[in-house]
């Protein structure tokens, strides 16, 4: 990661200033099955794990999951969805998908995820999120406010911003406006 070129064009911002607001969340007691399927509705590899609070405990990636699934089924480290449908014609391991349906289905998001989570302060540079995200080689950041979710940043926002011709404009900071979490 080219951190001291990308440190001098990211210190000017805000981690507030680019990251997403809204958020798609999951919870500790979630399936893995309904953790994947908000992934998968919403476009996004990865979910902050957070308590009723809006606390950040965790983050569950894609990663997290295929990692879970090698651990209970033996799945292999599979790169996507092509592996696990070419390692079902294995004679040995034909009913792949069907054990990994089911450890999706009895597979808790707790026993998945990464935890403690990375966070990110709303209020830090973005050159201090970038260098986190390389230091603890993650893809995206939970954001939060005085320990409570407030966005996301993800690797593809800082780079946004770094091939932005323009650089984003900086919002005006009013009192008293926060940004709320979606939980999905």
């Amino acid at each position: 990661m080219p951190e001291t070129i990308s440190s001098d064009l990211l210190r000017p911002y805000l981690v507030e200033d680019v990251m997403t607001k809204h958020v798609y969340t999951s919870w500790p007691g979630e399936s893995l099955l309904s953790a994947a399927e908000t992934m998968r509705s919403h476009h996004v590899s990865g979910l902050p794990v957070v308590d009723p609070e809006q606390r950040v405990l965790g983050v569950l990636s894609e990663k997290d999951i295929v990692a879970g699934l090698d651990r209970q089924v033996g799945i292999g480290h599979a790169r996507g969805i092509i592996d696990i449908l070419l390692a079902s014609y294995e004679p040995k391991r034909k009913d792949i998908l069907e054990r990994s349906v089911a450890a999706l289905l009895n597979g808790v998001v707790r026993d998945a995820m990464s935890h403690p989570a990375v966070t990110v302060e709303a209020d830090a540079s973005l050159g201090e999120a970038w260098r986190l995200m390389g230091q603890y080689t993650v893809n995206r950041l939970p954001v939060v406010r005085k320990e409570i979710l407030v966005g996301i940043l993800t690797r593809q926002d800082v780079l946004n911003v770094l091939k932005a011709e323009t650089p984003p404009p900086r919002p005006s900071r009013r009192a008293g406006t926060r940004a709320k979490s979606a939980q999905a």
